[in-house]
């Protein structure tokens, strides 16, 4: 193997055990530019640091549109976790939708950002059956966003 070809597989392990994912998506922290639109997540688990964290630039174009609409009051990034049975496991796991969005209107959304391709997946399907049932409970409205919806 020539030392290029050994190069870039280094850089891609590293970042690998640095983000969790093979670099394919976007990633980053978002500085809203109206601070005070922005709250900090329920769950201490997630997003630990001052700016919320976007994990795909789909993330980081609504995370743009929610700090600057004058429709929301506020929103926050992964604000708090669901419990769910994946159907892989039978096991009990934690899933954090992308966003809480709460509109002047006095609505309150909680959004999943996902490509369409991904919709279809049983452990999605699991997580967001969760999340639907969350949201009845506490007079939410619950969206999956995907291209369409986000115009990519």
């Amino acid at each position: 193997m020539n030392r290029a070809k050994r190069f870039v597989q280094k850089r891609k392990r590293k970042q690998m055990s640095e983000t969790g994912s093979k670099g394919r998506f976007k990633r980053g922290f978002y500085k809203p530019l109206n601070e005070e639109k922005y709250k900090q997540p329920f769950d201490n688990y997630m997003n630990k640091g001052e700016f919320p964290e976007y994990r795909s630039s789909w993330e980081l174009k609504l995370m743009k549109y929610l700090d600057n609409s004058n429709e929301v009051e506020y929103w926050t990034a992964e604000p708090f976790h669901i419990p769910y049975i994946s159907p892989k496991d039978g096991k009990q796991h934690r899933y954090f939708p992308d966003f809480l969005v709460k509109f002047k209107d006095g609505r309150k959304v909680l959004i999943e950002v996902k490509p369409q391709s991904q919709w279809g997946d049983p452990i999605n399907r699991a997580k967001w059956e969760q999340a639907k049932k969350f949201c009845e409970e506490h007079l939410m409205e619950w969206r999956v966003m995907g291209e369409k919806e986000l115009g990519v």
